[in-house]
């Protein structure tokens, strides 16, 4: 149905100059029939009416579509961010080759295969170390010829060690003798992760490498374009290393090297991740917590511990909760927290930008109460800067402090349940092993405390003082010394 009134060729019309719509002048009154405009009529002959009239529709519909797609548009792109950020949705990364690292079987007794222990980084052996009360005697002493600054690794009937003049070291465990030796040629400072055969290690300089577990041969190497600090992590067939000074964190196929998928952080990457039920917990040299899906990188939430509390020990992750401990100085002294958070959250839009807000109108008093962050279950301020990452067995937590204060919590609640003050520098982590905690100090003393009450259990005095937590791998305590040597210890050895 034609919309226009059809006119005679010699007829004048009136032209709505606004819409378009062609007017039949014999029609009463002096507006538009179409929109109502009673001042943009114009007298035009029939075949110039028709023109303009197209003209002003196609520039409407035009102007139209413009202005829905200045809406639209943006919209559009805010949707398809929040389902790419925050949904998972594809394209995901490649997938590993192999299981290399198969987080479903748990490590053999005795074992200690990576950095703290596994991959929830718990510091926390199977089973006790011995008699409590019996202090150990040393079994064995190696000495590598150059600095020991990183707890080694334990698997099966051998121990695998790494030195700051680059050389990775596999031991009997029995009596410490040389199996094989791989000399780098740089600087090494991280504890070895052994599975399926193979022994990582990975290079101050960023190079990677693959040993064979049997000989030492190299199977794979790649080099970073930058330094990588942590130790690696295997887990699931991906290796987990790191890009310190880009802030990324790389995922690995543990059987070629090849890159599956990467996440940048915010700050250096120090500290290795912990891993548990497919999500990867990841902490920089800042002050936030990332939590990550373990097969994609996708990020999915994110945990402020405030401004000047950075936790510089790698996170702890049990199936409950997530804890981590800062390093931070705040105003009224070196007091900082340890956390246990609730990291199987999801982040929402605009989440962080929302908390930031409520956060300021608390400060400035326009709020009664300051939000309370996603995540959160306890936290604890503790008397200490808490250099180092907790040790968590059970339902306690322990965690030392460099000054020399070593303080035990209940994991569900965060409550303080001892302090104990070594009046010593303590220079390592703590390690659980049964019913004691372990650390170690500046004078080569490794301290044994009851996680019940705190009280000391027993003492051993190493040669040099200890540059790395204690390893507990069944009757076998690894601890490695200012000396350039790793003693093992064994309880009641004579």
């Amino acid at each position: 149905m034609n919309a226009n009134p059809p006119q005679s060729e010699e007829a004048t019309v009136l032209l709505c100059r606004f819409c378009g719509y062609v007017n039949d002048p014999s029609e009463p009154g002096v507006r538009c029939a179409q929109c109502g405009a009673f001042s943009g009529l114009e007298a035009l002959d029939v075949d110039e009416a028709q023109q303009r009239s197209r003209r002003v529709r196609l520039d409407f519909l035009r102007n139209r579509l413009v202005r829905v797609a200045i809406i639209v548009l943006p919209l559009l792109g805010v949707l398809m961010y929040v389902l790419w950020a925050y949904t998972g949705l594809p394209p995901d990364p490649p997938q590993p080759t192999t299981a290399i690292g198969d987080t479903s079987v748990a490590p053999a007794p005795g074992d200690w295969p990576q950095a703290g222990g596994g991959v929830a980084n718990a510091s926390a052996a199977v089973g006790s170390f011995g008699p409590i009360g019996d202090s150990p005697q040393i079994l064995w002493e190696y000495t590598a010829g150059a600095p020991i600054v990183a707890p080694p690794a334990v698997s099966g009937d051998r121990v695998y060690i790494t030195a700051e003049d680059g050389s990775v070291v596999a031991l009997d465990r029995g009596t410490g003798a040389v199996i094989w030796r791989y000399e780098s040629e740089l600087t090494a400072a991280i504890t070895p992760a052994v599975s399926d055969g193979l022994v990582f290690v990975v290079f101050k300089p960023g190079v990677i490498s693959a040993l064979d577990e049997d000989s030492g041969d190299v199977v794979w190497s790649k080099r970073l374009p930058v330094a990588s600090l942590p130790s690696p992590t295997v887990a699931d067939g991906r290796l987990f290393v790191a890009e310190t000074d880009r802030n990324r964190l790389l995922a690995l196929d543990a059987a070629t090297g090849e890159t599956l998928w990467e996440y940048r952080m915010d700050d250096w990457v120090i500290a290795p991740p912990a891993i548990n039920d497919g999500l990867l917990i990841a902490t920089s040299n800042a002050a936030r917590i990332h939590v990550l899906n373990v097969n994609t990188g996708k990020l999915r939430m994110i945990y402020n511990a405030g401004e000047g509390r950075w936790p510089r020990g790698g996170p702890v992750v049990t199936d409950d909760l997530l804890h981590v401990s800062s390093n931070g100085v705040r105003r009224d002294g070196n007091r900082a927290r340890v956390w246990g958070i609730d990291y199987r959250g999801h982040r929402y839009p605009l989440e962080r930008p929302i908390y930031y807000v409520r956060t300021q109108l608390a400060v400035w008093g326009f709020a009664k109460q300051p939000p309370v962050q996603q995540g959160t279950v306890w936290s604890t301020r503790t008397s200490g800067k808490q250099p180092y990452q907790p040790a968590v067995s059970g339902q306690t937590a322990a965690v030392s402090d460099a000054a020399g204060l070593v303080t035990g919590l209940d994991v569900s609640n965060g409550a303080i349940l001892w302090e104990t003050d070594l009046a010593v520098d303590i220079t390592t982590a703590a390690t659980i092993a049964g019913p004691v905690a372990l650390v170690g100090d500046e004078h080569g003393r490794i301290t044994a405390l009851s996680i019940a009450d705190g009280s000391q259990q027993w003492v051993a005095t190493l040669d040099g003082a200890i540059t790395a937590a204690p390893v507990v791998a069944g009757d076998l305590l690894l601890a490695p010394t200012a000396a350039g040597s790793l003693a093992a210890l064994r309880a009641g050895s004579r």
